[in-house]
This record gives C-alpha cells, structure tokens and sequence, in this order.
C-alpha cells in the first residue's frame, strides 16, 4: 500500500507546479517537469504523453494525458502504471497553508502490473528511491497526506508470481479511497477477478503506523455472488494479522476461481449447498497461519476446529483437532459391491492431494455415519506424511462394542491400502440390518482382520487383496430361518411357524491370497447339533463357493442324516440348496469304504485258510506239529532238526545199521 500512497503524494506536486507554470510556462514544459519530478519522488521513469491542463478555479488542479510509471527492468517491458489519464484536485486552503492535501485525485482507464521475482523481489517497492529523494529534502517535521477521495476508474490489474508459476487478473476495477488526515484509510470498490465479480469495502485504522512496519486495525468485507468473507482485527505488512474472520458460502466456485481452480463435486454433508465458517486467526511473519476456536459447518455438519499450518520441509503442515456432535462421511456409488452388483470399478484413483501437504490430525466426534452405518463416539488421529496417511483408531464405539486398530493408505510409487483391526462385542442385528439390511442374526460377535491391497484402482486392489483374520460370535439365534428344519425337508426355502435356529457359539479363521477369502474351520455349535462350514469367497469377482456341513440329525423316520448346504454363484443373487451331489458322493464312499472292508476280511479270512491248509500239509509230511502261532524261525529250526534226523536214519541204512 505504500507505494500506492507516494504515488498519490507525488502526483499532488503535478498540481502545485501548474499553479506556478499557469502563464508563463507551455504545457509541454510542465508535463516535462512535472514527469521529473514524479520520477525524482518515485525513484522511476515516468512520462506524460499528453496534455497538461491546469486549472485554476473553484480548486487549483490539473489533468495529465497518457501517464507511465515504469516498472524495474527485470519484471518486463509491462509499466507499474499506465493510465490514459490522472487527474490532481487540490484545495487552495490548503496550499495557502501549507498543508500535503488532495481533494480528489482520479486515474482514468490504468493498467497495473505488480510483478514478484522468483528471487523474491517485488517491482512495487520504492523504498530505496525514495529514501535518497527524501535524504535531499529539508529536515523538519512530516506532513501528513490527507486525500479526500481517489478513484480508480475502468481499471485492470495483473499480478505475476513467478516464483510460484502464478497469475492473477483484475478487469473492470472501479475504486475509492480515502485518507483523511485522522490517519485512517477506506476503500471501496468491485472488479472483476479471473472472471469472477468481487466487491470490497475495508476500513483501516491507524494507517501511519500501518505503513512504517507497525500494525493497523482493519475492518474487511469482501463479496461475491455466492458468499462473504469478513475479517475484523489487527495487521501489518509484513504480511501479518490477527483477527476474527467469517466466512458463508453457498458457491465457492467463484471464489477458487481466482486462484484459478475448479469448484470440486463436493458431496452432501461436505459444503455442497453451504459452507460457513468463523475464528481467530493468525498469520504470522515467518509465514505460519494459526485457526483458534473455529466453528466450521458444512451443511448440517457442524465442527469445532483448532489448527496450525506451519512451512514444513517439503510442503506444508497442517497440525490441530477436529471434533463436533455429528460427522457424515459421504455416500459412494459402492463401486458394484451390493445389488445388481457387476464389479468393482477400474477407474483409477487419484491420491495426488496426499503430497499436498502433511498433517496431523486428532478427531474426535460423538457420531460417524456414512456407508449406512452410524457409530461413535469416535477417537482417532491421522497422520499424512510425504503421501502416507495412518489412521490409528485408538476407540470407536460400535453397536455396543469397539472397534480399534490401524487403517493405512500408502500414495508412494503407486496406491496400496492395508490395515490391522480388531472389533470387539459388537450387537450383530443392528450391525448386519445397517450394513446389509439383514436383521435375522441375533447375538454378539468379535473379529480381527489384518490385510493389504496393492493396486491403482479397486478392481485391482480387490483381486490382489492379502491378509487372514477370524471371527467369533457369542450365544445367538437366526431369526425366521430353521436350519435343522431345512436339513430334514431338504427345503432351502424352509422357514417354519415362528422358526428360528438357535446356536451356542459359532467361529472361524480364514486367510486372503490373491483376493481370495478362504476357510476350512467354520463350526456353529447349537443345542440340535453342530454345523461346520469351508469353502473360499473371491473378493475380486465378488462371487462364493461355500459349503455348510451339519451333524447328525434325527429325520422324520427316526432315521439319522447329514445334508450339506451349497451357497454359490454371485454376492447379489446366492444361491442356496441342499448339496445332494456332495451327499452321494458322501455316500458313495461309505459304500465303497463298507465294500472294501467286506472284500479285505475275505481275503483276509481266505488266506487264514489256505496257511493253515498249508500248515496241516508241512505237518503231515514232516511229521511236525506246526500252528499259526508257530514262528519262522520256530519253523525252522524244527525242519532243519528233522531233516538231520531223517539224514542220519538213511545214512546208518545204508551203512546196514538201521532198521
């Protein structure tokens, strides 16, 4: 601001030299000094291209054709300012006294362009020019510069940040200021901003101290069609300020427009319809902005904000709390996951925002709800680093019991999620009836999961999801559903008159590879039995093949059978039906296994009576009295005995000794 300041001041010396030149100087000649002097004061090149027209009553003024301030050589050829007039009125009360005041000073049609260097250097400051014009000036005490009106008409401004890549364009600016000689400041006006039509009003106190470095108060409304922003309180130049700021918008668009962003598809319950927002701010010199006592409300949502935003390392980081009554997650499409479900989508998804900036971030709310399910209360803190967020859930009261753990999103050389939690005594009916609209399960239940899934979209994440988990249910009751009735009429569709299947406890572990849930241990354990279950579950193609087996049950003619239960196909359309494929096969191989036994005694008995055949036969010939119970060696030693004896009795016949 203070550059706009000593170019309204210089341009007041256009109107003191015209009193003096009026008749005895050409008006070529006062524009030739008068541009001098505005360039002596300012420290750059100014030209007047046109006529010079003094006037000399009711004020003493002048207006100046074609005027150019020149911007430094590194910020490009555009001026500071060019304008297709500026027209000084000052009072003669006031040069008879003195006194540095301007009734009215205009600039007609101007062309500003402010330009930052990528080194930091701004093209407005004058400082250093205008402190060797002020170091020639006598020494005595200031004199304040007092404007009545300025008024910026049909003007444009273009702000170049080259250090952040960064442009901004004012059109159609139309402004007033005033500078009375109380040391206050006030301006009003409207533009157009990238596009987007803006109006202000500011009121600013203190103004003096404002432009030596020190802090004035400021009182700010700016407006645009679909919203305000108001800031009330304290800031210097530095930039720095504290105040209290307001913000309620119905449309944002306009706003980001500016900074030349696109208004994002915001879901209902995330500022959709309205966003408002108030607190203490601050923004510190060292670039640091400060949020405290901040209510925020997106539509119905109302939160409670504390947060600091300091420069970090690489980007940004944001650090604070968020709490409130009531939170609402927004509705997805459900990527094909219930219904007339046909896949998870492929498109890709965009974690470019995770390196945006980093954070720290603790929530705490009494009420969750989204994806159908409402709990709470909630506790967690998240923690986004270089592009990888851990959400470590520290308590979240679900359907009577808890659910804790981790929950990681990884956007580093592509997107994985993974997570590691545990859900505890949970009421499974209202649980199920608002997760998946199923009210039959009564009962508690626990499970833990522990996965990760690598991919750039949910189709790939799903089909190469790992992990392994279990679950555990309490005492329970499936409502509407008799289970040991539907074994005995073979009937899937079996409900029965008040039917329920009751079950002591029921539990499982399973494992995921390549987006395949597997189990081989499920068991319901119930007063009429038991029920055990395996099969694998694609998570990916989102389809089962399961099968429930129970034990045996009393039929209705006494007889005892075991029928297994078949769930297969797709999650949206199950089918359910008695395995009786399975149960032949069951079948077939107890008959098969009854066969083979009956075969294996026979042969066993039919070799029982060919040894002992052949026993009676050895027993007969050599005159030994052999059993089964006789070992080989036994057996043996016996023959070989006999066979000496038999030799030793043809031996002494021949010799004519033996009988």
């Amino acid at each position: 601001m203070r550059w706009i300041i000593r170019v309204m001041g210089a341009a007041a010396l256009v109107a003191v030299l015209a009193l003096g030149a009026l008749f005895a100087v050409p008006t070529d000649r006062i524009a030739t000094v008068a541009a001098e002097r505005l360039g002596q004061s300012l420290g750059r090149e100014v030209t007047l291209s046109g006529e010079v027209r003094p006037t000399l009553w009711p004020h003493l003024g002048v207006r100046a054709a074609g005027l150019r301030v020149g911007n430094p050589d590194w910020a490009g050829e555009a001026p500071l300012i060019a304008a297709e007039a500026l027209s000084v009125r000052v009072p003669w009360s006031a040069i008879l006294a003195g006194e540095v005041q301007i009734d009215e000073i205009t600039l007609v049609a101007p062309e500003i362009t402010l330009v930052r260097a990528a080194d930091g250097r701004v093209s407005w400051a004058l400082s250093e020019a205008s402190a060797e014009t002020d170091a020639d000036a006598p020494a005595g005490p200031a004199r304040p510069l007092t404007i009545t009106a300025a008024e910026i008409s049909n003007g444009t401004l273009t702000w170049r940040d080259e250090a952040a890549g960064q442009e901004l364009r004012i059109a159609g600016l139309d402004a007033r200021l005033a500078l009375p000689a109380d040391g206050s400041a006030s301006v009003a006006g409207e533009a157009r901003v990238n596009g987007t039509a803006l109006t202000l009003e500011a009121d600013v106190a203190g103004l003096p101290d404002l432009l030596e470095g020190g802090l004035g108060d400021l009182d700010m409304a700016l407006d645009w069609s679909g919203g305000a922003v108001r800031f009330a309180g304290r800031v210097a130049l530095a930039p720095a300020l504290d105040g209290e700021v307001s913000v309620e918008a119905t449309d944002l668009g306009p706003l980001l427009a500016i900074l030349g962003a696109a208004m994002p598809a915001l879901p209902q319950g995330f500022g959709r319809d309205r966003l408002a927002l108030t607190g203490r701010v601050t923004l510190t010199e060292e670039g640091s902005a400060h949020l405290r006592e901040g209510r925020l409300s997106l539509d119905e949502t109302a939160l409670s904000l504390a947060l600091d935003v300091t420069r970090g390392d690489e980007r940004p980081m944001i650090r604070g709390t968020v709490s409130g009554a009531r939170l609402v997650l927004p509705e997805g499409d459900g990527g094909g996951s219930s219904g007339e479900a046909s896949g998870w989508p492929s498109d890709p998804i965009d974690v470019s925002g995770l390196f945006a900036v980093d954070a720290e971030i603790a929530l705490a709310v009494e009420r969750l709800e989204g994806a159908g399910l409402a709990v709470g209360p909630v506790d967690l803190r998240a923690a986004l680093t270089r592009g990888r967020v851990v959400f470590d859930i520290r308590d979240i009261a679900t359907y009577g019991g808890t659910l804790t753990g981790q929950f990681v999103v990884n956007g580093r050389g592509g997107l994985s999620v993974g997570g590691d939690l545990l859900l505890a005594g949970v009421q499974l009916q209202p649980l199920l009836t608002d997760l998946a609209g199923y009210d039959r399960l009564q009962g508690t239940g626990s499970a833990s999961l522990q996965f990760l899934g690598v991919g750039n979209d949910m189709a790939t994440i799903m089909s190469g999801l790992e992990g392994e988990g279990d679950l555990s249910f309490g005492a329970g009751a499936i409502e509407g559903l008799d289970l040991a009735g539907m074994i005995r009429t073979l009937d899937p569709g079996f409900r029965g008159e008040g039917a329920r299947t009751v079950y002591d406890q029921l539990a499982g572990n399973f494992t995921i590879v390549d987006g395949v849930l597997s189990n081989d241990d499920l068991r319901l354990d119930a007063p009429w039995g038991e029920v055990t279950g395996e099969g694998v579950v694609s998570l990916g193609e989102q389809t089962l093949n399961y099968r429930l087996t129970p034990g045996f049950i009393e039929g209705e003619a006494g007889a005892r059978i075991r029928v297994p239960i078949l769930v297969s196909g797709s999650w949206a359309r199950p089918s359910i039906r008695p395995d009786l494929e399975y149960l032949a096969e069951q079948e077939l191989a107890v008959e098969r296994a009854r066969l083979e036994a009956e075969a294996r005694a026979r042969l066993e008995a039919e070799a029982e009576r060919l040894e002992a055949e052949a026993i009676g036969r050895v027993n007969e010939a050599l005159g030994t009295e052999f059993d089964a119970e006789t070992t080989e060696a036994e057996a043996r030693e016996a023959i070989e005995q006999r066979l000496r004896e038999q030799a030793e009795q043809q031996l002494l016949r021949l010799l004519g000794q033996g009988n």
